[in-house]
């Protein structure tokens, strides 16, 4: 099957050009002179790859500019493009024509959704390897989003030290572990992540560092932050690590937080849903948990933390 190129360039001769570059039984190449016209094309066929110009783009669908503008009001115009095309067809890679002095109109464009550039007096020599790379580049990339489909089970562990700078990294990889299964909405997964957030922090400062929530009544918090530090840095708590391990089906979430720590008696934790310890030290990351998990469990000696958040179905959902 053959490759849908769309090629936009105002002017005729470059049009040519490029058309000319492109001929070959493995691509099928459809070419026009504006903006809008590529639009048009775009509402009635799907292609694999554009190839446009800059910064000679007219104003879209505004009549307030033409060839003959300047070339900031033409590169603005160019940027405005690429965002409206990568808007019309999001999957779709985009190559940029620059001429001199379009240097940073095109550095612009790639920031907008623009997969590369050549300049025009190079595409006769560079032409058809950029397309071939971009063309390679997009497939895998659309072979990875179709593979999506497929997985049905991801398993993800993770050993950190007791720093919790690294602790928005480890939420933002689980996210994408959890985007290929389709699981949770933003509003979702923004609440998983609170739970998650108060979990691992906890589990590295109050389980490893065995640093107590009390103390940050002392000194208006700075007795809590200073046995952080100091902790840290001695034995036997330096060496403790914190685990945090997802394992997920399309169906439901399971995080598992372990810390190695000496635990604590599950059966002294405050009732998060008692409105008494609700303004306690510890009891908002507890009521979080509790509300935004299906599921929690403690392992006996209550240094490892069980949660399960199960998909909505469309039922629940409505």
């Amino acid at each position: 099957m053959s490759d849908r190129v769309l090629i936009v360039e105002s002017d005729a001769d470059a049009r040519d050009k490029l058309v000319r570059i492109l001929d070959d039984d493995s691509r099928e190449v459809i070419a026009v002179k504006s903006c809008d016209q590529s639009l048009k094309e775009l509402e009635v066929a799907s292609f694999d790859l554009i190839i446009t110009e800059l910064p000679k783009c007219k104003t879209l669908s505004s009549g307030s500019s033409d060839a003959s503008s300047p070339s900031s009001d033409a590169g603005t115009a160019a940027i405005r493009w690429v965002e409206k095309v990568r808007a019309a067809a999001p999957r779709v890679p985009i190559i940029l024509i620059t001429r001199e002095g379009a240097e940073p109109v095109a550095g612009e464009a790639l920031m907008r959704g623009a997969a590369t550039y050549i300049p025009l007096h190079l595409a006769e020599e560079g032409l058809v390897d950029t397309v071939e790379q971009v063309l390679k580049v997009s497939r895998s990339a659309s072979q990875a989003t179709d593979i999506d489909q497929c997985v049905s089970r991801i398993k993800l562990e993770l050993v950190l030290p007791s720093h919790e700078q690294l602790v928005p990294a480890v939420i933002a990889r689980l996210e994408q572990e959890l985007e290929q299964l389709h699981l949770f909405d933003e509003m979702t997964w923004t609440q998983i992540a609170m739970a998650l957030d108060e979990a691992i922090l906890n589990a590295m400062i109050h389980g490893n560092l065995e640093v107590e929530s009390a103390l940050r009544e002392v000194d208006d918090g700075e007795a809590y932050l200073e046995k952080i530090r100091q902790h840290r840095e001695l034995s036997p708590y330096a060496e403790r690590r914190t685990y945090v391990t997802l394992t997920a089906t399309r169906s439901q979430a399971v995080f598992v937080i372990r810390d190695q720590g000496p635990g604590y008696d599950v059966s002294a934790l405050p009732d998060p849903t008692d409105p008494a310890n609700l303004e306690s030290i510890g009891g908002r990351g507890l009521l979080l948990i509790s509300a935004f998990m299906d599921e929690i469990h403690h392992n006996e000696i209550g240094n490892e933390l069980t949660m399960i958040k199960r998909k909505r179905s469309d039922s629940s959902a409505s």
